[in-house]
């Protein structure tokens, strides 16, 4: 029980008596005082002793209701004494109607006798006073609903900034892995490629400085494949070290499609279009990551294994979740697709966060990569 509230049911017990000790004959101070320690002593027992409380507090309102009919005075501000301590036990609406009306009923048997304004003014008082205990234990009530859900909101911002560090921790870790995947590529490039080619244009080389003095023309036909293969072997080195050295709002947007698109068109020399589709947003690093990765992985494959000449790629943003479809005129595989290093490396990025992997093969060959959204 709020203290305050125990205070004033103390003081409900202890006033009332005092003041109407007046109207007690001298002879009768003996047993007056000891009906007045009894309903302290009442009053202790009922919070004393929880279990009881309901049967203490009905001896209450009868005892209460008795000693205020004997006496008289203002003895039957006892009464309300329990009124408090019955609402601050925090009963049932329908309980504490019940509660209402039995002590209403002693109070108006405590005042038999008195005038009728009398017994109005305290009935009204009576009934005063129970509607506002009960409105303030539906506002306490109230209160305590919005400090849980206050409670419950801090735990789940918690847990809500917990995970955006891990995401973030998680884009960082991504990042990393794909710069050592873009490396790693990029030097097998250079190893297969390039180095094929420097090592053909040496061995060109050297043919070329037996052939000067045996058949000049022969020699000089093949310094001209020897300038076209360096020619070749110049823009491929060009394209390598754009891929490695990105700079200003290209390292900003290192893995935007558009610029995969545009890059791809270039590189490769097909037509590559892109397409936005649906309710745009923005993605988390680590999906931009992912999506990218897997456009880039799926493009390579249709010039790589189907001889695309053109890719479409599409990027459909949905309620609660993201998909990429890349889409080629390649030839379609003859037998059942089998999943290659590429495949499987586009679903274990894509497992990560929950995300889906699919492909058709009907008129066009297809593959889509679908991803949930956060909130979705």
């Amino acid at each position: 029980m709020n203290i305050w509230l125990y205070r004033i049911r103390i003081l409900l017990v202890a006033v009332p008596p005092i003041i109407s000790i007046v109207n007690i004959d001298a002879g009768s101070y003996a047993l007056y005082t000891t009906f007045v320690l009894l309903a302290l002593l009442l009053i202790k027992g009922a919070s004393s002793y929880p279990k009881a409380a309901q049967l203490l507090l009905l001896a209450e309102l009868f005892g209460f209701a008795w000693f205020s009919y004997t006496y008289g005075g203002v003895l039957f501000l006892l009464l309300f004494s329990t009124l408090i301590a019955i609402f601050r036990s925090r009963p049932a609406p329908m309980m504490c109607l019940l509660w209402a009306a039995i002590g209403l009923a002693s109070l108006l048997s405590s005042l038999h006798g008195r005038d009728n304004e009398i017994i109005f003014a305290v009935a009204v008082l009576w009934i005063t006073t129970a509607a506002i205990l009960y409105a303030s234990n539906e506002f306490e009530e109230k209160r305590h609903q919005i400090e849980d859900l206050y409670e419950a909101l801090a735990a789940s911002h918690a847990e809500l900034d917990a995970a955006r560090r891990r995401m973030q921790d998680y884009a960082s870790q991504v990042e990393h892995n794909a710069q050592i995947e873009e490396r790693n590529r990029i030097a097998k490039d250079i190893h297969d490629d390039l180095g094929h080619r420097l090592i053909r244009v040496k061995m060109m080389s050297e043919a070329a400085l037996h052939l000067f003095d045996a058949d000049a023309s022969r020699a000089k036909g093949t310094l001209t494949q020897i300038r076209d293969q360096l020619q070749d072997s110049m823009e491929l080195m060009r394209r390598t070290v754009r891929r490695l050295a990105a700079d200003g709002e290209k390292d900003a947007r290192r893995y935007a499609l558009d610029r995969l698109v545009e890059e791809s068109a270039e590189a490769l020399g097909i037509a590559v279009s892109f397409r936005v589709t649906g309710n745009p947003r923005p993605l988390y690093p680590s999906m931009e990551l992912i999506l990218f990765k897997n456009a880039q992985e799926a493009i390579t494959n249709a010039v790589r294994h189907g001889k695309a000449t053109s890719v479409n790629v599409d990027l459909h943003f949905l309620e609660t979740s993201v998909a990429l479809t890349i889409a080629n005129n390649g030839s379609l595989p003859s037998g059942p697709i089998e999943a290659g290093l590429g495949m499987k490396g586009m679903r274990e990025r894509i497992a990560l966060i929950g995300g889906l992997l699919e492909w058709q093969n009907a008129d066009r060959f297809s593959v889509t990569t679908t991803l949930p959204l956060l909130g979705g």
